[in-house]
């Protein structure tokens, strides 16, 4: 919640994704700990929660098949845009 606070203040609700969706532990607790944000998983967006690692990686290989940066540096910390990744031809 620390990152959320420096980086995202005003932001209403937080979205989970991944197996730990799963998890009533889990997701409980984050809750309390976003609270009074709403805490919800992407299925309220329409993207499965099992399907967002797939979908970052899948638009991440778009960027670098179009030679398009993958990064943001104003949130990565990096010193520039740039492609990210290679290719490797047959």
């Amino acid at each position: 919640t620390d990152g959320i606070d420096e980086y995202c203040p005003s932001a209403e609700a937080v979205y989970a994704c991944g197996g730990g969706c799963r998890n009533p532990t889990l997701m409980n607790r984050l809750g309390r700990l976003l609270a009074p944000r709403h805490l919800s998983t992407t299925a309220s967006l329409g993207i499965d929660p099992q399907w967002v690692e797939a979908v970052a990686f899948a638009w991440l290989a778009h960027r670098r098949v179009n030679a398009l940066p993958g990064n943001l540096p104003s949130v990565t910390g990096a010193s520039r845009a740039t492609v990210l990744g290679a290719l490797y031809l047959p």
